[in-house]
This record gives structure tokens, C-alpha cells and sequence, in this order.
């Protein structure tokens, strides 16, 4: 018998309306994945589990605020996580000023595809747009700084970031 997949927008939208069951849930299904990211933002553990408490907090706070027409419900909660990363990497002075404002712009994934597909989609994006992908959600890095570590022109980077996450949207969805 098959699992169906965890349907992370009704979670977050019956969080809205207080439900703590749908917390927990949304809690034990997505904590190991925002700890893997924020341990490799931060590298200290310490640090990454404090900073996924911090973001689940906030998510409880302003589930209320989530918007299923502008983003899926991971993206949405991945993005709390990253900005409270990306602050405390500049107050640390780990990272250059002005780094967050290109990663809000990235498109989101479609909330439907399979998140445990990622990873493999990732591999299957040609060297460039996966390591300029990796550099901007990691590390908050910029174009300018992606090109300058790729050795290629910022707008050759925008451009393969784009093509690359529009095949990684393609592959979500199918």
C-alpha cells in the first residue's frame, strides 16, 4: 500500500487556523531537511538547530501569511529559514552585505513535485547552473560573485541559473 505524499500546504494553512496536530506533522516531516540546509549555511550545528527552532517558530507565528498563489508551502518555509541564516551570516560578518537580494528573487518550485526528487534533479542540471544554483541558496551569493568564482559574465550566470531552474520546475512537476 502506498504512502500518499505529505501535503505540506494544508499543513501550514490548518497551522494557520492554530491546529497543533498539523505542526507536529509539519514539524517531523520537514525539521531534517531545514537542518541540512541550515547546517550547510551555518556548519555549526549548534547554530542550524537554533536557527530551524527560531524559523519553525516564525512559521507558526504567521502561517496565517502564507499565500498558496505566490509560492508552495516549502519554498515558503525554506525562504524563512534562509533569511534568518543569511541575517545571522551578516551579523557574524561571515557574509557580504546585499547577499539575500538576489536569492528572493529566484522562482519557486512548483509546490507539487516530489521533494525528495530534488536532489537527483539537481544532478542531472549541466556543471554551471548547478553550481551557480548551490552558491546562491547556500551561500547567498550574487551574480556578480557567482561569476566571479564560475569565471563566466554575470549575465551569462542569469541566464544558466534561469534555464536551470526552469528544468528543475519541469522536473518537479513531472
Amino acid at each position: 500500500m502506498a504512502v500518499p505524499p505529505f501535503d505540506y500546504e494544508a499543513a501550514l494553512l490548518a497551522c494557520a487556523q492554530g491546529d497543533q496536530h498539523a505542526f507536529q506533522h509539519l514539524y517531523q516531516r520537514e525539521a531534517p531537511h531545514m537542518l541540512a540546509l541550515g547546517l550547510k549555511m551555518l556548519t555549526e550545528r549548534a547554530s542550524a538547530e537554533e536557527l530551524v527552532r527560531d524559523a519553525f517558530v516564525l512559521i507558526w507565528k504567521n502561517a496565517d501569511g502564507y499565500d498558496p498563489q505566490t509560492s508552495g508551502a516549502r519554498a515558503w518555509m525554506h525562504s524563512i529559514l534562509r533569511y534568518r541564516a543569511l541575517m545571522k551570516l551578516r551579523q557574524t560578518g561571515r557574509a557580504r552585505p546585499g547577499l539575500a537580494s538576489w536569492s528572493e528573487a529566484l522562482p519557486a518550485l512548483p509546490p507539487h513535485g516530489d521533494p525528495d526528487s530534488l536532489p537527483q534533479a539537481l544532478n542531472e542540471l549541466d556543471e554551471i547552473p548547478r553550481q551557480a544554483i548551490l552558491l546562491a541558496y547556500y551561500h547567498g551569493y550574487d551574480y556578480e560573485q557567482i561569476s566571479e568564482r564560475l569565471k563566466a559574465s554575470a549575465p551569462n550566470i542569469k541566464a544558466r541559473v534561469q534555464k536551470g531552474l526552469a528544468r528543475l520546475a519541469e522536473q518537479q512537476q513531472a
